[in-house]
């Protein structure tokens, strides 16, 4: 029975062997498979690379729109232009023959080194010269009478009778004023405290001449318009009972007038007092009329992050009018010894700047680049390029995006060819 046991347990033992060795021997036959399998992936990639493809045509300005016939691009509408096969790239270096540069109307401009010069070309509003306005304010409490001027935005000029007030208060002050004429020798001092008081309460010092001679107190107080100007502000009407905390209405003189600018937050430093300034105006047909810059605010729009920057303009003949839109053109200086070259070369994206850069009759490079300052259509290059390089100013974006593809399949064949190894 013993022997019976036994005899089992090798049996068993026996099987279990069998079957390890059974399965190690088909791991290692299947990774002998997977390491011929990734070789030859391998080498199919890398010999893709240097393989002709198949013709495609491509739209200039939209890279992934590829078509294996020739036709118009479905989203700019542009012919598509055809992508050879002997454009070809290596180390960053893409080959474009001259008769496809001229399907693509490849252009080019060279690096310039100059001046550049700061220039804002921004929008302004005309505002009320704040200098020239005025409050109307009651100073003493009353009921208004015989309202003059009722129409907001209505023009007065100085002298004009705006209302008329019956202040109880001005009334027992003119009262005071003439029971103290009536005693005889007076003081001068006492006499000028008497109109003083009434000058205070609003009485002009022809009205207090009148009252010394007629000795008659005026129920009703006239009140002037101190300048020339318009009504900006209108709060009052007929018959309103009124106190000195108040406002009437607002008096805005148009002699001189503002032009308020915005100023983007970058070209801040561009700005200073005293900078020359040129204005349009279609609506009245002016065209660079001049001033400077004479006051900078000191904080942004939180909003807009735009500075204002403030310019006085001399208004006596009243053309220009408050809220008008202006074209404001601000020169802010040059900059000496910069590279520069036309906007439409740079390739932007999120992360960096890259230019097309010819560096043969048919080859060229796609390279990053660090720009300063954009003014008139100019882009300074702070790192990157060098005065008399030439960089391909339309047809990039094609060679911009053959050259990242390419550069796509040929780290992929990088990639591979050391996996083959390691199996």
């Amino acid at each position: 029975m013993k022997c019976f046991y036994i005899f089992a347990i090798l049996a068993m033992l026996v099987s279990v062997a069998t079957a390890n060795e059974t399965h190690n021997h088909e791991h290692e036959q299947n990774a002998q498979q997977n390491q011929i399998q990734a070789q030859g992936q391998a080498t199919n990639v890398l010999a893709n690379v240097g393989q002709p493809q198949p013709t495609n045509y491509v739209c200039p300005m939209h890279s992934h729109i590829i078509k294996d016939h020739p036709g118009k691009c479905p989203i700019c509408g542009m012919d598509l232009v055809l992508l050879e096969q002997n454009i070809e790239q290596a180390q960053g270096v893409v080959s474009v023959p001259g008769h496809t540069q001229q399907n693509m109307a490849l252009t080019t401009s060279q690096v310039e080194q100059g001046t550049l010069w700061r220039y804002i070309e921004t929008f302004g509003a005309i505002e009320y010269d704040e200098n020239g306005l005025t409050h109307v304010h009651p100073r003493a409490t009353g009921w208004i009478e015989n309202l003059k001027v009722k129409t907001l935005g209505e023009p007065i000029s100085k002298g004009q009778l705006l209302y008329e007030i019956y202040a109880p208060e001005l009334i027992v002050a003119q009262d005071d004023y003439l029971s103290l004429l009536k005693t005889g020798n007076i003081s001068k001092q006492l006499k000028q405290r008497g109109r003083t008081r009434l000058q205070l309460l609003g009485m002009t010092e022809q009205l207090i001449d009148n009252l010394e001679q007629t000795k008659q107190s005026l129920f009703r107080v006239p009140y002037f318009a101190p300048h020339d100007g318009v009504v900006s502000e209108l709060s009052i009407r007929e018959g309103m009972y009124v106190n000195p905390s108040n406002k009437l209405m607002t008096i805005a003189s148009l002699d001189n007038v503002w032009v308020l600018a915005d100023v983007f937050e970058h070209q801040i430093d561009w700005v200073e007092n005293g900078k020359w300034v040129e204005f349009d105006l279609p609506a009245i047909n002016v065209y660079a009329e001049e001033g400077q810059i004479d006051y900078i605010y000191p904080a942004l729009d939180p909003v807009t992050r735009t500075l204002k920057v403030r310019m006085s303009l001399a208004n006596k003949s009243g053309r220009f009018k408050p809220e008008m839109i202006a074209t404001v053109r601000i020169y802010g200086g040059p900059k000496h010894n910069a590279f520069h070259i036309p906007v439409e070369a740079l390739i932007r994206t999120g992360k960096e700047n890259r230019v097309i850069v010819k560096t043969d009759s048919e080859q060229f490079v796609s390279r990053k680049v660090m720009i300063g300052m954009v003014s008139q259509g100019r882009a300074e290059i702070l790192q990157g390029l060098s005065a008399g390089e030439l960089v391909v100013t339309s047809g990039q974006f094609l060679i911009d995006s053959e050259s990242n593809i390419r550069s796509a399949i040929l780290k992929l064949g990088q990639s591979a060819q050391p996996q083959a190894h390691q199996h």
